[in-house]
């Protein structure tokens, strides 16, 4: 289709559908018994004709192939235009001397041979001529449509233009969090792995000053004491869920307290371990986050009451302790104490 008269095509419908829509019932009023226009006749052609200029917009949206066959209109060049006429009238005698040089056909049935040469080739032609003016009755439908439509019209447009926009940029940000998901879970199962890797050896660290009256070498004892443990099963709070959930437990008890730290938004924790009778007569070590630089601490609690760890911290996780040679096992959530301030346990 010719780009040139496609032009033509949309100016006169944008007139005349302008025109509909002006005479049309969409653009009545009615007030007291009286009949009154919405807009003139010219703001409707001019709506009119905006609408026809946005039909391709339409049709790209609505993957129609009428866009494929537009085309600018060529010129060709007198000289070259005689050259086509002299090469078309020579190209039926050549085929003739082709075919009377090989004899295959008799001479009678040569023009016979042009001819069906001919239909042949006019024939394609004839059904792109076809093709193409369906496609112009098409698209002065889609124009007339829009024009009829107006205002209207390009208010649908317009808002699937935003909507697209918006499901595009919604879309992207979806492969973005979707990666950004990926990468931390990445990064996760990494630091999980590196703590399990790293978790008996801060033990045996710890151990190396325990008070600990046994025959039992500092490694022995750290695999001894991990073997009771379940493992890490949450990235993020590594000890949650492998201490039994319970923070007393046989006459001994886990608590957390806290004040305020220079530092804003930290909290200075008080990690407890206390017995309601007698002595602790044990060592406690205390399991923490990760993200601190030690996360087992070793405390001596042979003929104490009670034991306490501080520690600076910016968000809630899970304590854990072990006691009593590894007989007892306590498990204390900070986010699950309301005492705490709400931001805190939230972190």
């Amino acid at each position: 289709m010719s780009l040139y008269y496609i032009a033509i095509i949309m100016a006169a419908t944008g007139i005349f559908g302008g025109a509909v829509n002006y005479f049309s019932e969409a653009n009545e009023q009615k007030e007291n018994g009286i009949t009154k226009r919405l807009r003139s006749l010219s703001v409707c052609i001019l709506f009119g004709l905006a609408a026809t200029v946005l039909v391709p917009l339409f049709l790209k949206f609505a993957e129609s192939r009428l866009l494929e066959g537009i085309h600018l209109a060529k010129t060709v060049a007198p000289n070259d235009k005689k050259t086509t006429e002299k090469i078309n009238l020579q190209a039926p005698a050549t085929i003739s001397i082709k075919q009377d040089s090989l004899q295959t056909v008799p001479k009678k049935d040569s023009a016979a041979v042009k001819v069906s040469v001919k239909s042949s080739e006019g024939k394609p032609n004839l059904d792109k001529e076809k093709n193409v003016a369906s496609d112009y009755l098409i698209w002065t439908a889609y124009c007339l449509l829009a024009a009829c439509a107006g205002m209207r019209f390009i208010d649908l447009l317009m808002s699937r233009v935003i909507s697209k926009e918006y499901m595009n940029k919604i879309e992207t940000e979806k492969q973005e969090l979707s990666k950004q998901n990926k990468d931390l879970k990445k990064e996760s199962t990494i630091a999980t792995n590196n703590y399990k890797a790293s978790e008996i050896f801060q033990l045996q660290d710890a151990a190396e000053n325990s008070m600990m009256k046994s025959s039992v070498n500092t490694l022995d004892q750290s695999k001894l004491l991990l073997s009771q443990l379940p493992p890490v099963i949450h990235a993020n709070d590594p000890q949650k869920g492998r201490f039994g959930g319970k923070s007393s437990l046989n006459g001994k008890t886990l608590t957390a307290g806290y004040s305020s730290y220079i530092l804003p938004g930290f909290l200075n924790l008080t990690i407890k371990v206390f017995t309601a009778e007698g002595d602790l007569n044990s060592d406690v070590y205390l399991f923490l986050h990760n993200s601190f630089a030690r996360s087992i601490i070793h405390l001596d609690g042979y003929g104490k009451k009670e034991v306490e760890y501080k520690i600076p911290a910016y968000g809630a996780f899970t304590i854990g302790a072990i006691l009593d040679n590894g007989n007892t096992l306590l498990e204390l959530d900070l986010e699950e104490l309301k005492n705490f301030p709400e931001d805190f346990r939230n972190r």
